[in-house]
């Protein structure tokens, strides 16, 4: 499948609370869904110490592998047939989602963040944060622990930026997002500075807010054809962006950034979002650009 959505389950009710959204996307886009289940098979499962030994118990792969396709084929029927596909794959689920997203084109992958089934237990929230670290692709986290949207229609997405170009490359996904759901897109950058009182101190402070409100100014201007709204404020890194989330449907973020004559990974902070936020996250992988 080509430019399709990724959706990663684990079998669980929490695990399927990223459906709604691959539905959304897959249905404004146009684009396929492929559903995934990962799994360890039966022989490596019982090494594990958390299991006891199944002593003479033969181990029947065929009946797990053809629940887990039945699983499958029930979520699938959420889905037009035409825009659904599933796959069953044998191995550690965070390997599996980033070497599939390699061998496909992959528009995104639409995960929940954390849940629990199958054989055995897998954390996707560790799963979601081992492929956000390491995909080359958009990955949409959707909090397992929220409250289920059955028809998501993001109206404000926010992107948070850091006044690097590799922050900016989820600006352009973000507006993406914005056309396809025509919501308002909301660009911000927090200045990590905190006035002290002291007048050459403030002055500093006043001036990188300045600058700050004008880089997102000229950035708004190269998007004419969505609704833009910008905003720099003197906040902590994260709790500026956790604090205008509360107030947005979405979040879009690079995976790092660099600011300033100090540097700061956007990927640290990505993942303390990722663990902290209730609303739908993308990460974007901001490697490929240059500062």
């Amino acid at each position: 499948m080509k430019n399709h959505y990724l959706v990663p389950l684990d079998g669980s009710p929490l695990g399927e609370h990223a459906l709604p959204w691959a539905r959304a996307l897959s249905h404004r886009t146009g684009r396929p869904v492929e559903l995934i289940r990962c799994y360890e098979s039966l022989a490596n499962l019982y090494m594990l110490p958390e299991f006891a030994s199944p002593g003479v118990t033969s181990l029947d792969e065929g009946a797990v592998t053809e629940q887990l396709d039945e699983y499958l084929a029930e979520q699938a029927r959420k889905f037009p047939a035409d825009k659904v596909a599933t796959a069953r794959y044998e191995g550690d689920p965070a390997s599996v989602i980033l070497e599939r997203g390699k061998l496909s084109e992959v528009e995104a992958v639409v995960m929940a963040s954390h849940g629990r089934g199958g054989l055995g237990r897998w954390l996707l929230g560790s799963v979601a944060t081992k492929v956000v670290r390491g995909s080359q692709f958009p990955v949409l986290v959707v909090n397992a622990s929220a409250q289920v949207d059955e028809n998501p229609s993001p109206k404000r997405i926010l992107v948070p930026l850091d006044g690097s170009r590799v922050a900016e490359v989820a600006l352009e996904e973000g507006a993406k997002l914005a056309r396809i759901f025509d919501a308002e897109l909301l660009i911000y950058q927090g200045i990590t500075f905190t006035p002290i009182g002291h007048p050459h101190l403030d002055a500093a402070v006043a001036l990188e807010l300045q600058n700050a409100r004008e880089y997102l100014e000229e950035l708004k201007t190269r998007f004419p054809d969505i609704n833009v709204r910008v905003e720099a404020k003197i906040a902590g890194v994260s709790t500026g962006i956790l604090e205008k989330a509360a107030d947005c449907d979405l979040v879009v973020m690079s995976s790092h950034g660099r600011s300033g004559v100090k540097r700061w990974l956007l990927g640290s902070v990505a993942e303390r979002i990722l663990q902290e936020i209730d609303k739908p996250l993308m990460v974007v992988y901001g490697g490929g650009a240059e500062d």
